[in-house]
């Protein structure tokens, strides 16, 4: 082997040990650190390929202090630790480590993590590189065309959005003669607001004066300084316009880039995100690539701005959809989306997380719908309905006489999925020994079928998704580390309804057209006071919990009245409920009236049926027998859902 490894462990033991598995193995070890700052002295002296890494260091500054460094220098590394500090594992985490070993670890396991950094650590150059090039690529082909300066800036908007996570541009002439200033409002998918000095006036409620004046001044503090703000409220010294962004748009986060135009005019060009440290060197270094291509932008915008105020909240290219099915314009589910066009067009695996409810087969769907595997199959798999006894038969097939009952050859999921994309949903309920043999499914790109004597090779890319906390399951020796890393090379996390909350009304408005479409009912809006009620509401089903609420109360609805709640929500998060319970007893009883409601929603849902692939046990994730229990229980009766 070539990869040169450096192991930064502060016990020496422990550092030794390490140093002989991996000389045996055919690593070259370029030396052993105590400190980041030893660490910082090696990496600058040697090559480094990977870097193994504990938390706990001699020093001030922790291996996550020197994580950070690791990842601006694009230098995979695994770390190496004894403590499962709940904290200090979020802080890791955060890091976006290639791998995770705790103490003690088997020879075994070191030599698979560091496998597995390679793999991930090459996926992710690879994905860089393609992403930076065809970047490029579409900005050049949108400069050199003939469209108009509106559409162009709208196009280039677009096409920067799946790179850069940004609500919002704002774009001003750092000259003090002349004051010149356009922004964009993200408002939607692909949709964006044209924000002049007119508009920001109006958004911050200062005379158009003191918005100049307020321009000026940050021309003159240094507006013309790259920099990257990982939080504007943490600042010292940030301008005055950058907190009215702040106080007005709820802007968290910047990369400032100075541009200098072909006519010797100075600009200054402003990305900002609503969420603090949405944006890291890597997002910088790209911008700075890109200054051409912006300087370009900016030139068609000064002069012939005129027609960009009439394009405010034009949604560009409605042709291309490639969103059908899914809503929401909360900057949280924009950002799922944007990930989604990122990670879409290639093979790499993607993990799906988020609690059950929030969307994750349409967002699968939505990944194969825009690969270009779009024309294959896409083969969809529950794993905790798998009945144990057939697991491997049904994702990897057998052969004629394999076991009692199989007369008949048959493909499996994976076969079936050739060259198309495969989708395991609850991945965290695949047995321990399903798990191993995924993984090589994953390494080589083969299966074998049961009975059979030759393997069989695949072309599938797989998307797999789950609401457990695989760290967790880890931990405690239910999912396998290794499969965890190989799946988790590109994850998108789905948020919760509760932490989307500006997305119900337009949920709740879809939901309640179609089916009163499908049940041949008039549809006459919602009423406020049921809208203020979804809102408050907690939502433990998340988006599926809401359209059963939504189908429920247009069953019940009275034609020409807008859709009221028939039956109260619990689990709100006002103050009105929790006054209700004064006392434990009072709060378990909400808690368990929440519970009843949620399986009396999703045995409406499924028509009463407990059992099968679409009966309520699934939908709810839970056995059937232990769903049966709770019903019990809880006293719920068949004429409480039918």
């Amino acid at each position: 082997m070539n990869e040169h490894i450096l192991i930064v462990e502060d016990e020496f033991i422990v550092a030794n040990n390490l140093k002989i598995i991996l000389q045996q193995a055919g690593y070259s070890v370029v030396g052993i650190a105590a400190s980041v700052t030893d660490a910082n002295s090696l990496i600058a002296g040697n090559k480094v390929d990977i870097v193994l890494l504990d938390i706990h260091l001699k020093g001030k500054l922790t291996g996550i202090d020197l994580a950070h460094q690791l990842k601006e220098k694009h230098i995979p590394f695994v770390y190496l630790s004894a403590n499962s500090d709940r904290n200090i594992l979020d802080q890791a985490k955060i890091t976006e480590p290639y791998g995770f070993l705790v103490k003690p670890y088997r020879e075994k396991d070191v030599l698979i993590a560091l496998e597995i950094a390679r793999y991930r650590h090459k996926q992710n150059i690879e994905f860089r590189t393609w992403q930076e090039d065809l970047l490029q690529k579409q900005l050049n082909t949108i400069l050199t065309g003939s469209l108009p300066s509106v559409s162009l800036v709208n196009e280039l908007l677009k096409v920067l959005q799946v790179y850069l996570p940004f609500d919002f541009l704002s774009i001003h002439e750092l000259s003090v003669e002349h004051i010149s200033y356009n922004a964009f409002l993200r408002i939607g998918y692909e949709e964006y607001q044209h924000i002049g000095i007119d508009e920001l006036s109006m958004i911050t409620h200062l005379p158009v004066e003191k918005v100049k004046i307020l321009l000026d001044k940050a021309i003159q503090n240094g507006s013309g300084d790259v920099a990257l703000t990982v939080d504007i409220t943490k600042e010292k010294d940030v301008s005055e316009i950058r907190l009215l962004y702040q106080l007005h748009l709820q802007m968290l986060s910047e990369i400032r880039l100075p541009l200098l135009l072909h006519d010797k005019r100075h600009f200054c060009i402003s990305f900002y995100s609503k969420k603090a440290a949405a944006f890291d060197a890597a997002h910088l270094a790209l911008v700075v690539k890109l200054q051409y291509q912006l300087s370009q932008m900016v030139q068609a915008l000064h002069p012939g701005i005129q027609g960009v105020a009439d394009a405010r909240k034009r949604k560009v290219n409605d042709q291309r959809k490639p969103f059908s099915g899914i809503i929401g314009n909360s900057s949280e589910w924009l950002g799922v989306l944007d990930m989604v066009q990122q990670v879409a067009p290639l093979d790499t695996s993607v993990l799906l997380l988020g609690e059950s409810g929030t969307g994750k087969e349409r967002i699968a769907s939505s990944i194969h719908n825009l690969s270009s595997r779009r024309d294959g199959a896409f083969i969809k798999i529950n794993c905790a309905t798998l009945p144990q006894n057939l697991i491997e038969s049904e994702l990897f097939g057998h052969e004629k006489g394999a076991f009692t009952g199989a007369v008949d050859k048959k493909a499996g999921k994976f076969e079936l999925a050739d060259r198309g994309t495969i989708f395991l949903d609850e991945i965290g309920e695949l047995p321990l020994e399903q798990q191993s043999k995924l993984l090589r499914v994953l390494q080589e790109k083969e299966i074998e079928r049961v009975g059979g004597t030759k393997p069989v090779k695949i072309d599938v890319r797989v998307i797999a998704a789950t609401n457990r906390n695989l760290e967790k399951e880890i931990a405690e020796g239910r999912f396998r580390l290794d499969l965890y890393y190989r799946l988790n090379v590109f994850p998108i996390e789905l948020p919760a309804l509760r932490d989307r909350l500006a997305d119900i009304k337009i949920l709740a408005y879809h939901f309640a057209g179609s089916i009163a479409e499908k049940m041949n009912k008039n549809f006459y809006g919602i009423s406020e006071a049921m809208l203020q009620q979804l809102e408050q509401y907690d939502w433990p089903g998340n988006v599926r919990e809401l359209e059963n609420v939504i189908e429920q109360s247009v069953i019940l609805s009275d034609d020409g009245m807008p859709l009221s709640l028939r039956r109260p929500l619990t689990g709100y998060k006002t103050q009105t409920s929790t006054a209700q319970a004064q006392s434990l007893d009072d709060v378990k009883a909400l808690q368990l009236q929440a519970e009843k409601n949620f399986i009396i929603n999703a045995l409406r849902k499924t028509k009463g049926r407990i059992r099968g692939a679409e009966g309520a046990a699934v939908m709810l994730n839970q056995k059937p027998t232990t769903l049966e229990s709770r019903m019990l229980r809880l006293g719920i009766r068949k004429e409480d859902f039918q």
